[in-house]
């Protein structure tokens, strides 16, 4: 088993980089050290997000990738190596969430970019990465984002958590990897205060804190996933935070 993953000196790409869990990410790891490729879809947010870790010192460079595209996700995987050199870390952490559809209203079909995003585009991605990594003479590290949802049943958003629970049990299966240096893990944030949550309003935001006691923000997440690429023990393990009992481990 290589040595602990230190930020410093190594590149990481995020996908979903330029907002919410994957800015924090992006930002925390830049400030350790990391050289960060921001892959997202949104080009002025990716610009911009690359132009705010430069003013505070660090090196980031961005792209634009559609995640459930493997062209775009093997494209940012050469970026990164044709701007640094390499590539150490991929937090994949692109994500959609279901908007308040209704899964039973007819014709409802919603669900299958959910899934295409949520959950195949986290399997291309990996399947990806770890190609590359071998190539590259193996060693890294792959942190999914999943979602306490994948560990507990919403009842508002079933296909959102069939998906989450994908990611779990998907990058728990692969801890086999880490006989060859190649780490993969799943983060489970409860819910966070994000673009992407802010969407449903307020009055969502305040349903959400009553029913887990609170709402977490993106850097305690980057906390998370820094302590996932920096423990080497780590292999195939899940990650959950909340806001009772802050970073801790399914089992």
């Amino acid at each position: 088993m290589p040595p602990a993953m230190e930020p410093e000196g190594k590149v990481a790409i995020v996908t979903g980089g330029a907002s919410g869990i994957g800015l924090a990410t992006a930002k925390l790891l830049a400030s350790r050290g990391a050289r960060i490729v921001i892959a997202d879809l949104n080009e002025e947010a990716g610009a911009a997000a690359a132009r705010d870790i430069a003013s505070s010192g660090g090196q980031a460079r961005w792209t634009v990738v559609d995640v459930t595209k493997p062209a775009d996700v093997q494209r940012a995987l050469d970026f990164a190596v044709e701007q640094f050199g390499r590539v150490d870390t991929v937090h994949n952490n692109a994500g959609v969430n279901e908007g308040g559809e209704d899964l039973l209203a007819p014709g409802s079909d919603f669900w299958r970019r959910t899934l295409a995003v949520d959950l195949e585009a986290v399997i291309g991605a990996t399947q990806l990465e770890v190609q590359h990594f071998r190539r590259q003479g193996g060693g890294g590290v792959i942190i999914n984002t999943a979602s306490m949802g994948g560990l507990v049943p919403m009842f508002g958003s079933p296909v959102y958590a069939a998906a989450k629970a994908g990611v779990i049990h998907f990058s728990r299966s692969l801890a086999h990897l880490a006989a060859e240096g190649i780490r993969v893990c799943a983060v489970c944030p409860s819910f966070t205060d994000t673009p992407m949550v802010r969407v449903g309003g307020e009055a969502a935001i305040e349903a959400m804190k009553r029913e887990v006691g609170g709402i977490l923000q993106p850097e305690q997440i980057a906390e998370g996933v820094l302590e996932l690429v920096r423990d080497d023990s780590r292999a195939g393990a899940v990650m959950r935070v909340t806001v009772a009992r802050g970073i801790d481990y399914a089992r």
